[in-house]
C-alpha cells in the first residue's frame, strides 16, 4: 500500500453523510431485499464509538441495521474483503457474525450493510469467559496453508496474504517486512533512524526460529482481535471487523488487550477451551511488532510507536 492511502484517516468520520438520511433509500431497498418484506427506517442512530469510518444504526420495523461508509478509492475493494471474512468466519466456524446484507457504491461513497447487533455489555466473569472461549472456538477452525485466498485490510493498511506452509516466512515476509515498509514509505523516518531499525528487523528475523515457540496448527484467526472488535449479544461472541487469515493463533492473543486492559477470566477461559503453551505471554510483544510498525507510518502515533519497536528489538535481541 502507498502512504497515499493512508491520508485523511484521523478526520475521516468528520466527512461523512451516513447520519444525515442521504442514503436511506438505497440503505431500505437493499434491506428489504434482505429480509424479502418492506422495510422502512424509522430512526439513524449516530456511532459514538471511535472507529476508522463514519456508521450508523437505523432501526426499522422488526429489524436494525448497521451501516459503514467509506469514502476512499479503496473503500470498494477493503468493505468487499470484510464481508467477504464475515461470511469466511460464519461459514467456516460456529461463531457468530452480523449478516452481509450488501455493498454499495454510490456516487464515489460505498456503504456496507449489516445485520445491527443489540450489544449488551459484558458486565460478569461469566460474560468475560463467553468471549474468551468464543475466540477460542474460532481458532480451533484451522487450515494446511497459513495465509488466505484473497488479499485484505488490518484498518487502512493492506494485507498481503500469499499463502505459505511456513509460518515463519509468512510472518517475516508478509507481516514484518511489509508493514515495516509502511513505516519506511511514510516519510516520518529519518534516514539513519530507517537503517537501524532495519538492520535490527534483519537480526530479528534471522532469530525467528528460537524466539516463535512451537509450530501451530494454522488457525483462523480474526486478524485484529482487540476486545472491541467482539461484541456480546447477551448470549454469545459476535466478531466484527474482521482481518482474517490461517496463522498462529497466539498473534490474535496478543492484540485482545492492545488497546484495553482484559481480565484473566477471558484468558482462563480461552485456555480451557483451546489451551495455550505455558509461555506464549513472553511471544506477546514479538506478535504485536507489526501493529507497531504500521502506526510508525502515523503522525499521531509515531513516537509511541517507535519506542514500542525499541522495546520489542531490546526484549527479544
Amino acid at each position: 500500500m502507498s502512504y497515499n492511502k493512508m491520508k485523511g484517516v484521523a478526520d475521516m468520520r468528520l466527512k461523512g453523510k451516513i447520519h444525515t438520511g442521504a442514503f436511506n433509500p438505497e440503505i431500505e431497498k437493499a434491506v428489504s431485499g434482505f429480509l424479502g418484506e418492506k422495510w422502512k427506517i424509522s430512526e439513524i442512530i449516530g456511532n459514538t464509538v471511535d472507529a476508522m469510518h463514519p456508521a450508523a444504526m437505523f432501526t426499522g420495523n422488526g429489524y436494525n441495521a448497521f451501516v459503514k461508509e467509506g469514502g476512499n478509492p479503496y473503500s470498494l475493494e477493503q468493505f468487499t474483503q470484510e464481508a467477504w471474512g464475515l461470511r469466511h468466519i460464519r461459514e467456516n466456524s460456529s461463531i457468530k457474525t452480523p449478516d452481509v446484507i450488501d455493498v454499495l457504491h454510490i456516487d464515489g461513497v460505498v456503504l456496507l450493510i449489516m445485520e445491527g447487533i443489540e450489544v449488551k455489555s459484558v458486565e460478569t466473569d461469566h460474560d468475560w469467559a463467553i468471549l474468551g472461549s468464543g475466540l477460542a472456538e474460532l481458532h480451533k477452525t484451522t487450515r494446511d496453508l497459513c495465509g488466505l485466498e484473497i488479499d485484505n485490510y488490518l484498518g487502512t493498511f493492506e494485507q498481503d496474504n500469499t499463502q505459505s506452509d511456513n509460518w515463519l516466512d509468512f510472518f517475516a515476509q508478509r507481516r514484518l517486512r511489509e508493514s515495516f515498509d509502511l513505516a519506511k514509505w511514510s516519510g516520518l523516518c529519518g534516514s539513519r533512524e530507517l537503517a537501524s531499525l532495519e538492520k535490527e528487523l534483519d537480526a530479528l528475523i534471522d532469530k525467528l526460529p528460537e524466539i516463535c515457540g512451537p509450530r501451530q496448527p494454522f488457525s483462523l484467526l480474526h486478524g485484529d482481535a482487540w476486545i472491541e472488535n467482539m461484541l456480546f449479544d447477551g448470549k454469545q461472541l459476535v466478531l466484527i471487523d474482521p482481518s482474517i487469515y490461517y496463522g498462529n493463533r497466539e498473534l490474535d492473543i496478543s492484540t485482545v488487550s492492545l488497546f484495553k486492559m482484559v481480565p484473566d477470566c477471558f484468558f482462563d477461559a480461552y485456555n480451557e477451551a483451546y489451551p495455550l503453551e505455558h509461555d506464549y505471554k513472553e511471544r506477546i510483544e514479538l506478535w504485536r511488532l507489526n501493529q507497531y510498525f504500521g502506526w510508525m507510518s502515523l503522525p499521531f502515533l509515531h513516537g509511541r510507536a517507535t519506542d514500542a519497536v525499541s522495546a520489542v528489538y531490546r526484549k527479544y535481541l
